[in-house]
């Protein structure tokens, strides 16, 4: 889960998507309450989308607890000023992991939004 959530906050572009080769499977989903992405392609755009958005103004993820249900995952989190603090939204995410051990489906639950990043 360390990985998946250093994927997020992974500012350098080929490393993030080497990342997302590793972690997601090539067909997955990941779905915010707004939209959804497929595919790894997809995927690099969430992510780049929400690096520009918080991570490069000053945010980080950070994981705060996660469990796993045979195949199931799910994944607490805190976004966080990189310098500590306060944290500026927290979330869920459910995650339903392949054979491969790769997310085949990534959904996003926020429980806290930011108030502005």
């Amino acid at each position: 889960m360390d990985r998946y959530i250093a994927a997020w906050n992974e500012k350098n572009p080929e490393r993030r998507s080497e990342a997302i080769r590793e972690i997601w499977a090539e067909d997955s989903l990941y779905a915010n309450t707004g939209q959804e992405f497929r595919g790894h392609a997809g995927i690099e755009t969430a992510i780049r989308e929400a690096c520009e958005e918080f991570v490069e103004k000053g945010f980080s993820f950070a994981l705060k607890s996660y469990a796993q249900n045979h195949n199931a995952v799910r994944i607490t989190w805190d976004m966080v000023p990189s310098e500590g603090g306060t944290p500026a939204a927290r979330g869920t995410e459910y995650l339903i992991l392949g054979a491969d051990g790769k997310v085949r489906t990534d959904h996003q639950f926020p429980e806290e939004l930011p108030a502005s990043a």
